[in-house]
């Protein structure tokens, strides 16, 4: 896969830093349990700025639901249009968001960490290893307890600890490891779940109702199938080979409608005439996700929004794991396209979608 380059040299310049930290400082590994009796306030920290990290955080935030019902968790995450995707869960207080400027200005990110401060939080939960801007605003953020992952080989401002779980291969399974520091032992949903309301997937199926309705389609008998064709890098899969996968699921299987769903920078779908919808609050996409039959697309952000609202997702892998970033919903399906003749992939889609 080929990366960005300016990704390349912040993966090293990352690395570099993490070295000279872990020479000059001491890490000190306490992993004494915590009885979550005595917790009220939690801020989980993931400065991270991609959608599909955001939601990774979903099983932990439920996790935290489950085995604490009584506390509210605050988030800092990194990009602000991500926000709406968390901020209505049940158990989510606020969420604030830190652009990249604001790590650029040392004094305004004082400023911002004084204000996060006084909110007196219990604990602050930082679940993922080797974030330079996390790191950055752990130092800065005052709690009795800093609590993470622990790893040896990598520097962390942290003063509490557990050890990873091998048997979370997943990376948005991983955080989950953090319940073990806890004195209370249960059961932990292992899949994305945005606990969308029951009047959020409402409006999702009125939605789609409507667009169908609007387009003189009759929802009797067909599968409503949503498409999101866009991905990062090498994942992202070529217009004209999503054009052909259409064409040939449409020939085989004529009650199958396909909806395209644009990215924010799109003005048109991939076909003329082909049905499309465009919506900017994730957390709203998320709710109209929910009403469709299933959902198509590449390795991406969107695919995890889909899993996470708890529609069946059909992921399209061409270069990355599906162990480690596939879609975690049981009715959820893999599909390696890589030299994979397109037929035989339609007609497996066709009775994946049956």
């Amino acid at each position: 896969m080929a990366l960005p380059f300016h990704w390349i040299i912040r993966r090293e310049l990352r690395s570099v830093l993490n070295k000279v930290l872990l020479k000059i400082v001491r890490l000190d590994a306490n992993f004494d349990k915590i009885d979550p009796e005595n917790i009220n306030r939690i801020l989980l920290v993931r400065l991270n700025y991609r959608i599909g990290n955001i939601l990774f955080m979903t099983p932990l935030l439920r996790a935290i639901e489950t085995l604490m019902p009584h506390v509210k968790v605050d988030m800092l995450i990194g990009a602000a249009y991500i926000k709406p995707i968390v901020k209505d869960m049940p158990n989510v207080n606020n969420v604030y968001d830190a652009p990249r400027k604001l790590l650029k200005s040392p004094i305004q990110l004082i400023k911002f960490a004084n204000k996060l401060n006084k909110n007196n939080y219990d604990i602050v939960i930082s679940p993922v290893n080797g974030s330079v801007s996390s790191n950055i605003a752990l130092l800065l953020l005052k709690s009795p307890i800093k609590l993470g992952i622990y790893n040896k080989d990598s520097y962390s401002p942290l003063n509490r600890f557990v050890y990873p779980k091998k048997e979370y291969k997943h990376s948005a399974l991983q955080p989950l490891a953090i319940m073990d520091i806890f004195t209370q032992e249960k059961e932990y949903n292992k899949y994305l779940d945005i606990a969308l309301s029951k009047d959020e997937k409402e409006f999702g199926k009125n939605y789609l109702d409507n667009l169908l309705k609007d387009n003189n389609i009759e929802k009797t008998d067909k599968k409503i199938i949503a498409i999101f064709k866009d991905a990062r890098n090498d994942k992202k899969i070529p217009n004209s080979w999503w054009i052909e996968y259409i064409d040939n699921i449409s020939k085989k299987d004529k009650n199958i409608v396909f909806i395209d769903i644009l990215n924010p920078n799109e003005t048109k779908p991939l076909k003329d005439g082909m049905l499309y919808l465009k919506e900017k609050n994730l957390r709203i996409l998320g709710s109209i996700f929910s009403a469709f039959d299933r959902f198509i697309c590449a390795d991406t952000g969107p695919m995890h929004l889909a899993s996470a609202s708890l529609v069946p997702v059909i992921a399209l892998f061409n270069i990355t794991s599906p162990d480690t970033f596939g879609p975690l919903g049981k009715n959820d399906k893999v599909l390696m396209i890589n030299d994979q003749d397109i037929d035989l992939l339609c007609t497996k889609t066709i009775q994946m979608i049956l």
